[in-house]
């Protein structure tokens, strides 16, 4: 009779585990994988263009600060094309100096590159 109540919590914490890391990636209509990095503490979009090439979409939240999202896609290139030998192109997503002074409420856009090995 003992069995019963542990297998039930057994069957509950697996459920749980499965339906978690179901959330963590998902991918959608246009070859994107979006993941969370559990590190940095942010979402990002993979987009597999052509062999060796890739596009990145990085997604702001208000916890994390420009510094943090450019220094992440710069270690997600270096691992993505496996050392120093890639190039990044920006499509969007750039602050100035001195956006966050002129426009402190302004809603900053994904920062989008495209990275070449």
């Amino acid at each position: 009779m003992n069995k019963i109540p542990q297998l039930m919590m057994y069957a509950t914490l697996f459920s749980a585990i499965t339906s978690c890391t179901n959330l963590e990636t998902s991918t959608n209509k246009d070859n994107s994988t979006t993941f969370w990095d559990f590190d940095h503490n942010l979402q990002f979009k993979q987009t597999k263009l052509a062999d060796k090439h890739f596009q990145l979409e990085i997604i702001p939240n208000n916890k994390v600060n420009f510094e943090r999202l450019a220094t992440f896609l710069l270690r997600k290139s270096y691992r993505l094309c496996g050392g120093y030998h890639y190039k990044i192109e920006m499509i969007q997503g750039i602050e100035g100096f001195d956006d966050k002074r002129a426009m402190p409420n302004y809603i900053f856009p994904s920062l989008i590159a495209k990275i070449k090995c």
